[in-house]
């Protein structure tokens, strides 16, 4: 325990030097615009004195959510737009290039080395890749400055943040992955669920019958259950609209 509180003591005093941004629950926040939720979540998965650092970011729509708990009945959640920032690793410009794909924070970097050089139990070649991939906790500091400055400099070129209408219009983000065998993936699974919703957003109620149709292709299987709830949900969502003009 004293491992993980003394990372996130760091983390704390990291979110300091970021305007807006604080750290909680095992990720950095924003939540200083009214309609949407920014977060940067770490992936930390805290084990014998080590944890992966796994970021993505996400863009949390309160609207978006509302109408997520409402069709779903609060059973459901999913981010309005998530990225893995693995997936972008090109794209990075602050972390070590060598650490771009993720990278392990350990309680004591040189007995862990140490450990991975006993008896031979890797080979050279693989303690020099640990050597390079592994932070020491002391030194933790600066590899998440550089996290989280990819992640909101990822924000900032991906997103539309000047207002939420604009932002939910030129969804879902454009970007690129790092090699062609990696799924450009924002039509995909849950994404592709959440990508109808906001449509419903915008007024555009045909989007999730042209959707799940088979027409339109995916890489990955379609959660066709979500999307029949959501398609169910459609007469009432199109007679609010009709006399508010707004869903939720």
């Amino acid at each position: 325990m004293t491992f993980k509180t003394d990372l996130y003591a760091i983390c704390v005093d990291v979110a300091t030097e970021f305007p807006g941004w604080n750290f909680a629950s095992g990720e950095f926040k924003n939540k200083t615009l009214k309609h949407t939720d920014l977060a940067i979540y770490l992936g930390f998965g805290f084990d014998a004195g080590m944890t992966p650092v796994q970021p993505s970011v996400s863009i949390i729509n309160k609207r978006v959510t509302k109408l997520c708990n409402y069709i779903f009945e609060k059973n459901r959640f999913f981010s309005t737009s998530m990225v893995y920032m693995q997936d972008v690793a090109q794209l990075l410009k602050f972390t070590p290039e060598k650490m771009r794909t993720g990278y392990d924070i350990s309680e004591d970097k040189d007995d862990f080395l140490r450990v991975a050089r006993k008896d031979n139990y890797f080979k050279e070649e693989t303690v020099k890749m640990l050597d390079e991939t592994t932070v020491d906790v002391s030194e933790a500091h600066a590899a998440l400055v550089a996290t989280l400055k990819d992640g909101i400099d990822f924000i900032n070129n991906h997103y539309d943040l000047s207002e939420e209408s604009a932002l939910l219009k030129a969804l879902p983000p454009k970007y690129t992955t790092r090699h062609q065998n990696i799924a450009y993936d924002q039509m995909e699974t849950g994404k592709g669920v959440v990508l109808c919703l906001v449509r419903i957003l915008l007024g555009d109620f045909d989007y999730v019958v042209r959707y799940r149709s088979d027409d339109f292709k995916t890489v990955y299987p379609k959660q066709i259950a979500e999307l029949d709830k959501i398609i169910a949900a459609l007469p009432e969502l199109k007679k609010r609209y009709e006399e508010t003009g707004s869903v939720i």
